[in-house]
C-alpha cells in the first residue's frame, strides 16, 4: 500500500516531532520531512513532493496561509491543511481562499489531525463544525458586499473594456492602440474614463478591479 507522504511545517520543535512520531505510527502514512519557516517549507515542498502539507499559520518569516496559496499554485496535486492555534473566522476564510483542503486547531485530539490528513488526501474539505456557521456567515457577508459594490459601478463601454482587456494581456498603450486601431490618445481617454468609473487611480488598479468583477477575462 502506498503511504500518504506528509510534510510538517511548524516552528514549535517539540510539537512537530511529536506529530511526526504519531504520523509514522500509522500504517497508511509517513512523515517525509519537517520545516520551521516559510522559506524552508517551500523548498521542502518542491524537493519532497508531499501528498499533504500540515501548515502552521504563524511562522518566523511569514504567513503559513500565504505558503498554502503558493503550494496550491505550483503543486496542484499537493493538499494543504492549516494546523494552528488561531480560531478566528478570518483565518479560516483566508485558508479557504488560499486553496487549503482543511483547517484544524491544535487543541484538537491528535486522532483528529490524523483524520484531517486522510480527508485531505482523499480530496475532502475539512472544516470544524463549530466554525462552519461563522464561515458561512462571513462568506455570505462578503458575497453581499461584492454584489453591492458591483451594482454601484458605472457600466464600462465596450471600447473601455477592450482597452482594459488589452492591458491585462500585458500590452502598453501604444500596442493597445495598434491592436484596436485607434490612436494612443484615444486609448488614454478610454483608460481615464474607465479608471473614473471604477473609482481607482492607476492603470494596474483598473485592470485588477475589472478582473475582480468579471468585466474582462484573463487570457481572452
Amino acid at each position: 500500500m502506498k503511504k500518504i507522504r506528509v510534510l510538517i511545517v511548524d516552528d514549535h520543535t517539540v510539537f512537530a516531532e511529536s506529530l511526526s512520531l504519531v504520523i509514522n505510527m500509522q500504517r497508511d502514512m509517513e512523515t517525509v520531512g519537517t520545516a520551521s519557516t516559510c522559506a524552508s517549507a517551500l523548498e521542502s515542498a518542491r524537493q519532497l513532493q508531499p501528498d499533504v502539507v500540515l501548515l502552521d499559520v504563524l511562522l518566523p518569516d511569514g504567513d503559513g496561509v500565504a505558503i498554502a496559496e503558493v503550494i496550491k499554485r505550483i503543486q496542484p496535486a499537493t493538499k494543504t491543511v492549516i494546523l494552528t492555534s488561531a480560531t478566528e473566522d478570518e483565518v479560516l476564510l483566508r485558508a479557504i481562499d488560499a486553496g487549503a483542503s482543511g483547517f484544524i486547531t491544535k487543541h484538537r485530539a491528535i486522532n483528529d489531525v490524523i483524520a484531517a490528513v486522510r480527508a485531505a488526501h482523499a480530496g475532502e474539505m475539512l472544516i470544524p463544525p463549530a466554525m462552519l456557521l461563522g464561515l458561512l456567515s462571513r462568506l455570505y457577508q462578503r458575497q453581499r458586499q461584492e454584489e453591492q459594490a458591483r451594482t454601484k459601478l458605472e457600466p464600462l463601454t465596450p471600447r473601455e473594456r477592450q482597452v482594459l482587456q488589452a492591458l491585462a494581456q500585458g500590452l502598453d498603450n501604444h500596442e493597445t492602440a495598434r491592436q484596436l486601431r485607434i490612436s494612443p490618445n484615444t486609448v488614454r481617454t478610454h483608460l481615464q474614463n474607465a479608471m473614473s468609473k471604477l473609482g481607482v487611480h492607476s492603470k494596474l488598479e483598473a485592470v485588477v478591479m475589472a478582473l475582480k468583477y468579471g468585466l474582462i477575462e484573463v487570457g481572452k
